[in-house]
């Protein structure tokens, strides 16, 4: 089923939806930032990472405890959700629109940050939702997704270029940035530890320019800063991480079959921002909150 764009008017605001319409498939075509009516300072917003679910499972759509959760998530009220990558197994025109058949049962929006599965075929991707890195801002606050799988983990090229002019214009009091790949483990960091706890460490270039050139540009801002992945929470590895550094935030989460699987959800209200899991079986956190599950705690013997 082909989709148009779609204008979703949310609370105070106007919410893109990246569905539907012909884009061109160079490289120019990956790029675009949208700015958005403001709006009173108080949403909310889901993230889930890994959505087609466990390692070597074609789902008709996303993970089915994940789909099962739909009405419990449609009565939150949130604004908006954003899926960190591997949105399908496979990317083609079928099972994207298995995708979307299940995108309809929920009622917000939903932006695509690409992952590695959703990039085996970039033309019929781009062909369907446009771009692979965007920003829009909404509620004063920017949010930006960009592509992991374009240049091995790095953001280089005409995606960098788009990432500095986005963040230089923004007067925004938090900044939100989704990615599929949790880039912030990297060689020479303390966060390298966490290397055999992302869900595919193969399909990583540990030495991408994350800290070399993204994390200077966010130190600058005079803003809070979230990085958002989602390539975890399969069996073997990590489902839920929380870390801080000067002014970022480090915030993985996904599903596929780990034991506390889990989707998020941001609840903003100026400078506090609430992040909250919830694990798929229903089940509590083991450690309390999304914060325990940090750098010391992963780091453990």
């Amino acid at each position: 089923m082909k989709r148009e764009w779609v204008l979703v008017m949310a609370v105070g605001c106007l919410v893109v939806s990246f569905f539907g319409a012909d884009f061109p498939t160079d490289a120019d075509a990956n790029q675009v930032f949208l700015p958005i009516a403001i709006g009173e300072k108080r949403y909310a917003f889901l993230v889930a990472g890994h959505t087609y679910g466990a390692t070597g499972v074609n789902n008709p759509g996303v993970h089915p405890p994940f789909k099962s959760l739909f009405p419990h998530i449609n009565s939150l009220g949130l604004d908006f959700g954003v899926f960190t990558g591997d949105i399908v197994i496979h990317s083609t025109a079928s099972d994207w629109d298995e995708v979307e058949a299940d995108l309809d049962e929920l009622k917000m929006p939903v932006h695509f940050a690409v992952g590695n599965h959703d990039m085996t075929n970039r033309d019929l991707f781009v062909s369907r939702y446009g771009p692979t890195y965007y920003g829009f801002e909404t509620h004063t606050d920017l949010f930006v997704v960009l592509d992991s799988e374009l240049d091995e983990c790095s953001i280089v090229g005409d995606q960098l270029t788009f990432l500095e002019s986005t963040l230089d214009s923004t007067l925004a009091q938090n900044v939100f940035i989704f990615v599929h790949k949790v880039l912030w483990v990297a060689e020479g960091t303390p966060y390298y530890v966490l290397r055999d706890r992302v869900n595919g460490p193969k399909e990583y270039d540990f030495r991408s320019n994350f800290w070399t050139a993204i994390i200077p540009m966010l130190q600058e801002l005079e803003a809070q800063v979230y990085v958002i992945a989602g390539d975890v929470g399969v069996s073997w590895a990590m489902s839920l991480f929380y870390d801080e550094y000067e002014n970022i935030r480090f915030v993985a989460s996904g599903m596929g079959g780990a034991e506390e699987e889990n989707f998020t959800v941001f609840h903003v209200r100026g400078e506090s921002v609430q992040i909250t899991a919830y694990r798929l079986d229903g089940q509590p956190l083991k450690l309390g909150a999304v914060q325990a599950y940090d750098l010391s705690y992963y780091a453990q013997p």
